[in-house]
């Protein structure tokens, strides 16, 4: 910081005589400046890195945001999801920071865009992904760590919304409180669980009756009920059927034709391996105990 101040020219006049009082005389300049060299009065450091893919710290060498990738090979891992409620995808990502003297340290985590290996970028600012992709069939929620690194806590879906994407405590989130620096890089871990949104094809009921009769000619019976839910396997939207027909006609011996027909099917599925990355964006601010005070 280059600042200018105000140098103060001070010139005294001293005259001493027997029998005469002393008297001083000043000469004040108060209209030159001088600049004074920046003066180092602390530091902040702040970078993000996550579980797979670019897993080395990714810094802000001037305060700015950092950027980290979500590849798509951990989002198509839901495609191994069976069962009616299966475990999320969880996958982690790391925060570190710190700010010395009476300066602290917040980030606003928010989604970038998904970027396709073809080049297609969308952006994930609305809350929903891109349709026909794994993750726009899919629910995303990016929400803090608890204790040991766990994310079993994953945050309930709100209740009727048209979102896929979701953040929780995300806006403004603490890295280091002003003036609790301690030495030591503060680091918070992030979690991101991904969903398949599953929809089962229906409930089937079954029905068991049994009637038997004793040897007293006494007649017995029981019935019993149950429901079964059935979900498919994760996949892509289908794009169509492919349909096949094959005949056969031959002749026999004696002159016989024999003649046959069948058809099949074969559902098409796009290709899982074109999902996007999904970008992350790790903004860090400078707080300070001086609420009107806020560094840049």
């Amino acid at each position: 910081m280059i600042r200018p101040v105000k140098r103060i020219l001070v010139a005294i006049t001293m005259a001493t005589t027997l029998g005469i009082t002393a008297v001083a005389f000043a000469s004040w300049s108060d209209d030159v400046s001088v600049q004074i060299p920046p003066i180092a009065m602390g530091a902040v450091s702040f970078d993000g890195y996550p579980q797979s893919g670019t897993t080395t710290p990714q810094y802000s060498p001037d305060g700015g945001p950092v950027t980290l990738t979500l590849p798509a090979a951990e989002i198509l891992k839901v495609l191994d999801q069976t069962g009616l409620d299966p475990e999320p995808v969880i996958w982690r990502f790391w925060t570190e920071g710190y700010a010395q003297g009476i300066a602290g340290m917040n980030v606003d985590v928010t989604l970038g865009h998904q970027i396709g290996p073809d080049g297609l970028v969308t952006s994930l600012g609305s809350g929903v992904a891109r349709a026909g992709t794994i993750l726009g069939l899919s629910t995303l929620k990016v929400y803090p760590a608890a204790v040991n690194t766990d994310c079993s806590a994953v945050p309930d879906t709100p209740d009727g919304g048209n979102l896929n994407l979701y953040l929780y405590d995300t806006t403004d989130h603490v890295i280091q409180p002003p003036g609790a620096f301690v030495g030591t890089v503060t680091t918070h871990v992030w979690c991101v669980a991904i969903d398949f949104n599953h929809a089962s094809d229906a409930d089937y009921a079954n029905e068991v009756q049994a009637i038997g009769t004793g040897e007293n000619g006494v007649r017995h019976a029981a019935i019993d009920r149950w429901n079964a839910s059935v979900a498919f396997p994760p996949t892509l939207e289908p794009v169509g059927v492919y349909r096949n027909r094959a005949s056969v006609i031959g002749s026999a011996a004696d002159g016989t034709i024999s003649y046959a027909q069948d058809t099949y099917e074969a559902m098409l599925y796009p290709n899982p391996d074109n999902e996007p990355d999904v970008t992350i964006i790790l903004d860090p601010r400078v707080t300070n105990l001086n609420s009107e005070y806020s560094p840049t």
